[in-house]
């Protein structure tokens, strides 16, 4: 019989919101130093399947939920031929929830977010290419910080952490008031623009401020919106970034699937507003939003919500239609734009030489058509910004201010440049 796994927590809110203005598809890709190779990369995407079972999965539909379900075909690597982060084709993947793909030096995976977040594509992307190299008969010795697939699964890594780590402790949620969001002329294909720059540079310009890095770069990025799109209007909105949290840096999870928490930090910006006002006020927010017992009540809150839905036996499409209405009208209309940063991003010294830079691309949706991601390593440091709209005035300014505030050299980049 063929194993099955419930999706998880977050997972089922993907799941119930996606559509072709919303692909809940994310990506990670790391540039390599030479041309991919296809048939090595399809041997190391088949060794590794086998060492991660709750990514070779299939959907399953159920009447009061739908669930994930051992998928035994084979998932073939392909040339990229398409935009970014598309809605995943069940025919195209042979019914997977993601794809791995290759163009020229570069290699991404990407996710249909009910699978897994960030940290768990991370960790499938770091074994796919330290597998690659081995099948390019690369030396390189595993430190440890890259999955061993002559280990067997383990049943920490199918964790649904929600429900794990949940406690009895609650307070009813504020609710958070509606942001600004931009809006602009719908495009067929998620377009993205890639920033590189030296980690090193970008460490330094954040220290001259006091704040972290994901703190510079969200105050740069309101300042931005900010002078494109409201500097000029009677009616000052509050912008808010929506921040990705990891919560396996609070909590001791192993878990391969989603387990994140999102906080949203922001401000309404007046004329008179600094740069280093912004900065205040996102780091003083950040540093208390951020604080695990905020986030314990958060991840509560949101078990307790999928509790009440799961205990009552109505059909699966009433259920969507209700997390639908709540992501909208408490998701999706309360930020401005999403900015997740993965950090630094550690593999075994000897990997290090065959890896020019990695990227993190967020698709955007219907209300929040311009998203960020940022990774780094090597010392190289990558901001990508994926859009559903033509316009790219906030990009643009973006790495105007950046690069005035800072000083540092940038990069720009399309992703069809590879």
């Amino acid at each position: 019989m063929d194993q099955w796994y419930k999706i998880d927590n977050a997972g089922k809110i993907f799941h119930a919101v996606s559509g072709r203005a919303n692909s809940s598809v994310f990506r990670i890709a790391m540039i390599m130093n030479s041309p991919v190779e296809e048939d090595k990369l399809q041997s190391a995407l088949d060794d590794i399947l086998k060492r991660l079972p709750m990514f070779a999965v299939k959907l399953g539909k159920g009447i009061f939920w739908d669930f994930l379900v051992e998928n035994d075909k084979k998932l073939f690597v392909q040339e990229e031929h398409h935009f970014p982060c598309a809605p995943i084709d069940p025919i195209e993947t042979n019914g997977f929830l993601f794809r791995v793909l290759y163009y020229n030096k570069r290699i991404a995976v990407e996710f249909f977010h009910s699978v897994t977040d960030g940290t768990g594509a991370l960790e499938f992307l770091k074994a796919l290419v330290y597998y690659y190299l081995l099948e390019q008969h690369a030396l390189i010795e595993n430190d440890g910080s890259v999955l061993d697939i002559e280990d067997p699964p383990s049943t920490y890594e199918l964790d649904d952490s929600y429900y794990r780590y949940k406690s009895n402790h609650s307070v009813k949620n504020p609710r958070e008031g509606h942001a600004f969001q931009v809006k602009g002329t719908p495009t067929e294909e998620t377009m993205v623009v890639h920033g590189v720059m030296q980690s090193s540079d970008i460490q330094k310009a954040a220290k001259a401020y006091g704040v972290t890095i994901t703190a510079y770069i969200t105050s740069i990025l309101i300042a931005a919106i900010y002078h494109e799109k409201l500097q000029y209007r009677l009616r000052k909105e509050e912008i808010k970034i929506a921040i990705p949290v990891n919560l396996r840096q609070m909590f001791p999870s192993k878990s391969l699937r989603n387990f994140f928490a999102v906080v949203n930090v922001g401000m309404q910006v007046e004329e008179h507003t600094t740069l280093e006002d912004i900065m205040a006020e996102i780091s003083k927010q950040l540093q208390k939003k951020a604080e695990k017992e905020a986030l314990q009540l958060g991840l509560n809150h949101h078990v307790k919500l999928q509790t009440m839905l799961a205990a009552r036996f109505v059909p699966i499409f009433i259920k969507y239609y209700a997390i639908r209405y709540g992501y909208k009208s408490y998701g999706e209309r309360t930020k401005t734009m999403t900015l997740t940063n993965l950090g630094n991003v550690q593999l075994p010294e000897q990997m290090m030489p065959y890896i020019e830079r990695m990227e993190m691309v967020m698709y955007p949706t219907k209300k929040s058509p311009v998203n960020g991601g940022i990774c780094s390593i090597n010392d190289q440091f990558v901001i990508s910004f994926a859009r559903s709209i033509e316009e790219a005035d906030v990009i643009r300014s973006f790495f105007q201010e950046l690069t005035k505030t800072s000083g540092i050299d940038i990069e720009v980049y399309a992703n069809d440049e590879g």
